[in-house]
């Protein structure tokens, strides 16, 4: 609040000191003395400045609002063209009902016109304060990206590079240096482009559909290698959005948490169902669901905040049976 009644005052001053000089100006191309009716005309003429000045404010919030331009000099163009217009017919209004009987129609008109380069300093003003307010606003979303960024990126890293997973994979792959050498060293190069992935895209927000699907396949052959017929994996995929964008690791984040909170034997296999249509991706499992592991779902919320940056929501789905996550495709 105290902000915003600094914001107000400074408002007031600007317009007052720009009235000021435009007045002094005005008297000295006029070829009068500098302080020729200056005191009354500023008195006069300040309040129905104050009150353009806040319509002026007003009109340029809701064109920079409604109005996207890429060019900014196209908006301050509109801005000075509506406000000219405006604060002309405002002026012309109150000097028609405030002149003398012997004022002709373009003394009115005369009077009313000095008002556009006052007008046009504080459009230039305004602009300049938005400018400025915007430029601030940018940084505390940057710097907020990146500590979000941050956050999840640390999630992801933290749970691939556990002991767990690294102890699993060493195990399978120790099994099968003895059972299938040629097998043991596919697996080999699948594990290094996991870690690789992972790796190269820490400082990424997001990245292709088609990178991230190439990780999520060196993923699923390591844990089909681990659950064999336990676990079954499906992929949907048309491959017409290849272009479009995720969050690194946010496919093979939802596989491994599936694969983390349920049961897969044979007689009842995890089934994981992944769907990729035009505008989101689906990723659906059936519920098996373990006793013992813990279900704080902080992968889940990073990944929310981190689709949150681009305005973009997650939808969960849980039933009985399934547990659904649609993530949409970023541009």
């Amino acid at each position: 609040m105290i902000k915003h009644k600094k914001i107000i005052v400074l408002f007031i001053l600007t317009i007052s000191i720009s009235l000021f000089v435009i007045g002094c100006i005005y008297n000295i191309i006029a070829g009068k003395p500098l302080q020729a009716n200056l005191i009354y005309q500023f008195a006069f003429n300040l309040p129905l400045c104050i009150v353009l000045g806040f319509i002026d404010l007003g009109i340029i919030n809701l064109i920079y609002k409604k109005i996207k331009f890429r060019n900014n000099a196209i908006r301050i163009l509109l801005d000075l063209i509506v406000i000219t217009f405006l604060g002309v017919l405002l002026s012309v209004s109150i000097n028609y009902l405030i002149a003398e009987s012997y004022m002709s129609n373009w003394d009115i008109l005369k009077n009313s016109l000095a008002i556009i380069p006052w007008n046009w300093i504080v459009v230039f003003q305004i602009e300049i304060f938005l400018y400025n307010l915007q430029q601030t606003e940018m940084e505390k979303r940057l710097a907020f990206i990146e500590k979000e960024k941050a956050l999840y990126q640390f999630e992801v890293l933290k749970n691939q590079i556990n002991p767990h997973f690294l102890f699993n994979s060493l195990n399978v792959l120790a099994s099968l240096t003895y059972q299938d050498a040629e097998k043991a060293n596919l697996f080999t190069k699948k594990l290094s482009t996991v870690y690789r992935y992972l790796l190269t895209t820490h400082g990424q927000l997001k990245v292709t559909l088609k990178e991230e699907l190439s990780f999520v396949d060196s993923y699923l052959y390591l844990e089909h290698i681990r659950f064999e017929d336990t676990l079954s994996i499906n992929i949907e995929d048309s491959k017409k959005e290849h272009n479009r964008f995720v969050i690194p690791a946010s496919i093979q984040m939802l596989v491994e948490n599936a694969i983390k909170h349920n049961i897969s034997t044979k007689s009842s296999p995890l089934v994981i169902h992944i769907c990729i249509n035009d505008e989101v991706i689906i990723v659906s499992n059936n519920l098996q669901l373990r006793n013992y592991v813990t279900r704080n779902e902080t992968g889940l919320k990073n990944l929310q905040r981190q689709y949150a940056l681009y305005d973009k929501h997650i939808e969960i789905i849980k039933n009985d049976k399934e547990f659904i996550v649609k993530l949409p495709l970023l541009d």
